[in-house]
């Protein structure tokens, strides 16, 4: 790899390079590490999400520096954190059906890892302890929240107070508090996402508040992705989860120039066939890359 900022990602020799590939690059990844942990101020307020890289060298990177919690978005990232030492993993997807063994499994599995995972209904959350109970474990569990992106979770209110209650009142459950994702807020101009994440927030904040006054505690509030990130660093007691930090693209590199992470990972292919005099067909195509 040449080092000028325009071509960093050139490589001097290709023969044995296999194509199709994903090249990342370790230099870079700590870079962004490193940027990642400057703009929150403490390591062990970021619980970054594997789903992009799923890569245990770049789980060692940020454990090495002082990064402990990890979110995930499936059964096999949360093994592969067990597997890499990972002490906190919070599993980023309400375990339904045969999942929920999977998730007991992995707790009895990895002893040192503290495992979590999200709930949004009261029937998954009988079904958890009804397991938990069933093998003599406690599940720690986190509210999800629906803050606006309407894929999963409850809207914060008194039905999100009630099901806290459920859990907290549960003895094979473990309240670990709340989540909420809003990977919906992608607005490119700083002061306008801004606004509207603080906006989405406050129900968060107003349900903490409601959870207290009823004399419960709410341990952890994880919240965000790489787009709202830089807001939620500056909020106290709250885990920021960005994950395209890592490795960072050029879709976001574009919307995004408040934020000064480098992509740190190309796709590597051939041109495998000139079928016409203008036409070229490579060796990678959507399905590999999807």
């Amino acid at each position: 790899m040449t080092e000028t900022s325009e071509n960093w990602y050139v490589l001097k020799h290709t023969d044995d390079v296999i194509s199709p590939s994903l090249l990342v690059y370790p230099d870079r990844i700590e870079e962004n590490i490193r940027l990642m942990i400057q703009m929150i101020g403490d390591p062990r307020r970021l619980r970054p999400h594997i789903k992009t890289h799923k890569t245990a060298e770049i789980i060692r990177m940020q454990m090495a520096h002082g990064i402990e919690k990890f979110k995930c978005a499936t059964i096999a990232e949360a093994e592969l954190l067990g597997e890499c030492g990972a002490a906190d993993v919070l599993l980023a997807m309400q375990p339904v059906g045969a999942n929920i063994n999977r998730f007991c499994e992995l707790i009895s599995k990895y002893p040192s890892t503290n495992y979590s995972a999200l709930v949004d209904s009261a029937a998954i959350i009988e079904q958890l302890s009804g397991a938990a109970a069933k093998r003599n474990i406690s599940i720690p569990l986190f509210l999800d929240l629906n803050t606006g992106m309407n894929r999963t979770g409850i809207i914060p209110g008194d039905r999100a107070l009630k099901l806290y209650t459920h859990i907290v009142e549960d003895t094979n459950l473990e309240a670990r508090g709340l989540h909420a994702y809003d990977g919906h807020i992608r607005n490119e101009n700083l002061e306008v996402r801004k606004q509207i994440c603080d906006e989405a927030f406050k129900r968060v904040e107003e349900l903490k508040t409601a959870i207290i006054t009823k004399q419960m505690e709410v341990p952890a509030i994880v919240a965000g992705g790489s787009p709202t990130f830089p807001i939620h660093a500056k909020r106290k007691d709250v885990e920021a989860s960005p994950g395209t930090t890592l490795l960072w693209d050029e879709r976001y590199n574009s919307l995004f120039d408040d934020m000064e992470f480098k992509t740190a990972a190309v796709l590597f292919c051939r041109i495998v066939s000139k079928p016409k005099d203008d036409l070229i067909c490579l060796d990678i195509g959507h399905k590999a890359i999807a």
